[in-house]
């Protein structure tokens, strides 16, 4: 059974291309409740979806089969009863009688959560402090500050959770697929180490205030300081990770319990700054609500080297847990819905709550106090007169000095107690579980090698267990460190660059103006969120530009490291919505500016057929654009154009693609269905490229078997389509190229078939014998290279005639090399496709510059010697021209490399031949006649393939590619790379086998040899 099943994108494919899951199973006997009998419906519509499942389960029709009313197989079955296919998850729940987990609510999942992870230690053991050190107005500005970071990444965080459906790991799985894998996977660590140190930070809260209470009974485990407080904080460490292991609903539950505790504390303490004050309160700098107090505490008074940005980086990891909820996102029941209105409203009541701790400390408490005497005030000014203890800061009480003033301060200290530990208890359980779930998520994704085993989950609710002991491991080497306010300045950092993240992922999101960014928070504003990303940015360097500079550069290794080493994944991020932007923009900016000579560039529209059965001819056309010029590969696929072909061109476009990418060659690949090989690059030539990304040049490989093919009836017009293709790209005014690979062909399928069939080197039905190629280049398998005629310098002497005194002169015969070891032909056939990619040292490239072209001709060389992607990357640049025999030569090669030096071409020589009429070799002669006795058999006047009249009109231009062949193999023979200028001709001629036969004496027995003609439009300029 064809089972038809779709991708993200909406696109269908039927089982020939996707394989099917064979673990999911299908339940009958479902009813079909989603479909309704009305006018616009009926059993015949397969369009019409049962429920907004059918978006995600490949139940989708194609729409062949909606045209071609085409229903999907057992998609109606008897009476309305339809197949319904169950993911692994679903039916293994079902199989084993386990009621699935339908998650948490926006209450007990987001609110509650978030609410016991933001009210922490700091609540109990900090506010005051905070009052005693900023006083009144700095401690409510440190809030509001803290409180505009939380609201922007808060909104930030709301817009891009509801931007789609939401899965496991929280904040992490927002950023990645909002900025990419990089983004994600760097920060997702980052964010990962920072929940974990919170929760250790809470541990440490904990085992502070254990110790100090401790105190009063004159007990000790060691020494009643910083040992104490590593004991107790991997004991509080221990106990909350056992919690955790049994399962999330228990530890939610927990939690309920903790949040009654805690407002029962905040009420204590509450309701402790109305009552009148005990005479130990007092002693213990506690006044209870006057303007007196209100007036000492109104302005700061920082000690100890504090300042307003150190108070607000002890204050704003507190804040931090707004992430809370978010980090559960596997485990709630609409996270779209429940993250943004959770985190919202926690952020008030928090705020609150904290503001209110301060406020009422800082009104009813000094801030210096010596424990015996009752605080004095002036009777003049009404103003604190501060103890003696206050001028040596030997002082124990009041805010400044005595962590534990709302626990003196409340109507039933014990009750702070108990919130001080259930606080500390519930903000660190959420991060020790919330923490474990962003590190599962990162690992799922497998973007760091060796750490899948940590992304493995077990349970109905997917517990990561490995993750578990990894958090716990690491927590309790955090709890080591036993320092509150350093472990304060490290997390601070860390979470600072994880909101900036989290801002700059909707900016990013919105600014990029994607269709598929709907986020259904609408209160959101990408310039908001770029603000918070700086404040959030700026603030890390405030508060401590050593560990922010700490930060950025752990971020920028890994971003680095993912970027080169992540594997190909399609998460529709930002990062794509914007290069799509960015290009569309720039290609229309780019064709409102006119051409200029100076920005000049070869862009290139390459007919290689299928690429990856002529890599030579692709990596010999990337050394001329080197990935910064425009390279277009164009295949003729031999099809008729029809619904089939365009699917053969589909699957071609991606496998020649990937094919690309996999060679890094930086080009595009477009494939066109068309019988008629001259009608499908007539197609190419004129709808390939956007805008000014257009080819301006068409190169095309060499016809090797054309002599072949012209004495055949059967072959005969695929030689005329070649010659078409020529005089095609001359009347679209485009330059040309045609290379011929010495001896060697081009084409490699056949020895390729078999083990690269992936790449669909043979198409499927096509006669290759009756359409050839259907391309540009020979298809002639498993034919032997002929036999290579001798070079310049083993030719006899008596069949040269001699040549003008000038070459003595010029001294010609010492630019010849007598390379026995270069051998073209030889190349093994292994090898053949990588031919030019291995780099040739000093190479030698000979350029034929015969006529003035616009400059092509000397710009293709230039580009090749030059970029580092060529195999001739440094090579010596030759250039021969030759002169009427009216002109002299030296001031002809003076004035030559002066132009070339105003070009700012590289050469390495110039070599001026003087035009003269000299009898030609006797070879070259009986060269001609051989192949003249081949298309036009003097015995069999009937089966000329060339006309006589032509011949006759022709026989100047003949005589001078057979002296220019001549020319070639004496002084190019043994050259890496010959470039020579392509000769133009009448269309009558460029149409006859006569033409090929030109290219053809210009290219046999050569190395490799490049045919090139301009559009005679200036390539080169002087101007600067």
């Amino acid at each position: 059974m064809a089972i038809i099943t779709s991708d993200i994108k909406g696109r269908c494919f039927s089982d020939d291309f996707v394989g099917n899951d064979r673990n999911s199973i299908q339940l009958n006997g479902i009813n079909n409740r989603g479909r309704t009998n009305s006018c616009f419906t009926n059993d015949d519509d397969v369009n019409l979806p049962k429920n907004v499942d059918d978006f995600s389960k490949g139940l989708r029709p194609t729409l062949k089969d909606i045209v071609k009313k085409i229903p999907l197989e057992d998609d109606i079955q008897n009476d309305g009863i339809t197949n319904i296919e169950v993911t692994n998850d679903e039916s293994q729940s079902i199989e084993n009688g386990q009621k699935k987990f339908e998650g948490f609510g926006w209450i007990k999942g987001v609110l509650i959560r978030c609410i016991l992870c933001i009210i922490g230690a700091a609540l109990y053991l900090r506010m005051s402090w905070i009052a005693g050190q900023a006083g009144i107005i700095l401690g409510i500005c440190v809030i509001l500050l803290a409180l505009i970071v939380v609201v922007i990444t808060g909104v930030s965080m709301s817009a891009i959770a509801t931007n789609g459906e939401i899965k496991n790991g929280g904040c992490y799985y927002l950023i990645s697929r909002s900025l990419g894998p990089e983004f994600g996977g760097s920060i997702g660590l980052i964010l990962y180490i920072a929940n974990t140190v919170n929760g250790a930070m809470n541990c440490v809260g904990l085992a502070e205030s254990i110790v100090f209470l401790l105190k009063d009974y004159n007990f000790s485990l060691i020494d009643g300081g910083i040992n104490d407080i590593r004991i107790y904080s991997l004991i509080t460490c221990a106990l909350l990770q056992g919690i955790i292991f049994i399962g999330t609903e228990f530890e939610n539950k927990t939690q309920i319990l903790l949040l009654i505790t805690i407002i029962l504390s905040i009420l204590s303490h509450t309701i402790g700054a109305f009552l009148p004050v005990s005479i130990d309160q007092l002693k213990h700098g506690i006044v209870g609500l006057s303007w007196q107090a209100i007036k000492s505490n109104l302005w700061p008074d920082f000690r100890n080297g504090n300042s307003f940005i150190t108070v607000f980086g002890v204050y704003f990891p507190a804040m931090t847990g707004i992430m809370a909820g978010a980090n559960m996102s596997g485990d709630l029941k609409d996270a779209s819905k429940s993250i943004p209105i959770g985190t919202m409203t926690s952020i008030v009541i928090t705020t609150a709550v904290y503001s209110g701790t301060m406020l009422l400390s800082s009104v009813a408490t000094v801030r210096d106090s010596d424990g015996i005497s009752i605080p004095m005030f002036s009777n003049i000014t009404g103003k604190f007169i501060p103890p003696s203890c206050s001028i040596d800061k030997s002082c124990k009480y009041g805010l400044a000095n005595d962590y534990q003033v709302p626990l003196t301060q409340s109507a039933f200290g014990p009750l702070i107690i108990a919130g001080i530990l259930a606080s500390t208890l519930s903000s660190a359980s959420g991060c020790l579980i919330g923490a474990p779930r962003i590190f599962q998520a990162l690992c799922q994704d497998d973007l760091f090698p060796g750490l899948s085993i940590f992304g493995k989950g077990r349970g109905p609710t997917n517990e990561p267990y490995p993750a578990y002991f990894l958090t716990f491991f690491l927590t309790c080497c955090i709890n080591l460190i036993g320092d509150l306010n350093a472990i304060s300045e490290i997390i601070t950092n860390f979470f600072l660059a994880a909101f900036a993240i989290t801002n700059f992922a909707c900016f990013d999101s919105s600014a990029s103006k994607s269709p598929g960014f709907r986020p259904g928070f609408k209160y959101y504003n990408k310039w908001l969120s770029l603000f918070g990303s700086i404040l959030c940015i700026g603030l890390m360097f405030v508060l401590s530009w050593i560990t922010s500079l700490i930060t950025l550069f752990i971020f920028a290794v890994l971003y680095l490291y993912l970027k080169h080493t992540a594997r190909n994944v399609n998460w529709g991020s930002s990062t794509e919505a914007n290069r799509y932007r960015k290009a569309l923009m720039e290609l229309l900016k780019l064709s409102r500016h006119e051409e200029h000579v100076k920005n000049y560039r070869p862009q290139m529209l390459v007919l290689t057929g299928n690429p990856a059965a002529r890599q030579c001819l692709v990596d010999f056309a990337y050394c001329i654009s080197a990935g910064q010029n425009l390279m277009i590969c164009g295949h003729v696929v031999p099809y008729e154009s029809s619904v089939s072909a365009t699917e053969c061109i589909r699957r071609l476009n991606l496998r020649m693609t990937d094919w690309l990418r996999e060679q890094k060659t930086k080009a595009f690949y477009c494939g066109v269905a068309n019988k008629s090989l001259r009608s499908g690059v007539q197609g190419l030539l004129q709808t390939v490229g956007l805008g000014k990304m257009q080819p301006n040049i068409l190169m095309i490989g060499f016809k090797t078997n054309w002599l072949k093919a012209v004495c055949r009836d059967d072959e005969k017009d695929m030689v005329q389509e070649y010659l078409g293709v020529i005089l095609d790209a001359f009347d679209s005014n485009m330059s040309i190229c045609i290379f011929r690979n010495g001896n060697d062909k081009l084409d490699h399928s056949m020895s390729m078939t078999g083990v690269y069939d992936n790449l669909l080197l043979q198409l499927p039905e096509i006669n290759h014998t009756a359409l050839g190629s259907g391309l540009h280049d020979d298809y002639l398998r498993g034919v032997a290279v002929e036999e290579r005629r001798p070079v310049a310098g083993t030719i006899p002497r008596r069949s040269f005639t001699k040549l003008r005194s000038v070459n003595s002169v010029i001294n010609l015969t010492s630019n010849v090399k007598k390379h026995s070891n270069v051998i073209y032909s030889g190349t093994s056939r292994t090898n053949l496709g990588k031919k030019f990619r291995c780099k040739i040292r000093d190479g030698d490239i000979d350029v034929w510059w015969l006529n003035d072209d616009g400059g092509l001709t000397l710009l293709i060389p230039h580009l090749i010697s030059v970029n580092m992607n060529s195999y001739l990357h440094g090579g010596n640049v030759r250039i021969f021209i030759i002169c009427a025999d009216t002109h002299d030569p030296r001031e002809t090669k003076e004035q030559m490399e002066k132009m070339l030096k105003k070009f700012r071409i590289t050469f390495s020589d110039v070599i001026v031949l003087v035009e003269q009429e000299v009898d030609l070799y006797r070879e070259t002669v009986d060269e001609y006649s051989g192949f003249m006795e081949i298309l036009n058999p003097p015995s069999s006047p009937e089966k000329h393939v060339i006309d006589g009249k032509l011949l006759e009109k022709y026989d100047k231009k003949i005589k001078q590619q057979l002296r220019l062949r001549e020319l070639l193999l004496e002084h190019s023979a043994a050259s890496h790379l010959v470039i020579v200028t392509l000769p133009i001709a009448h269309e009558s001629a460029v149409m006859s086998p006569l033409y090929m036969l030109w290219l053809e004496l210009l290219t046999k027995d050569m190395p490799p040899t490049l045919l090139v003609r301009g559009n005679h439009s200036s390539v080169l300029t002087f101007i600067s």
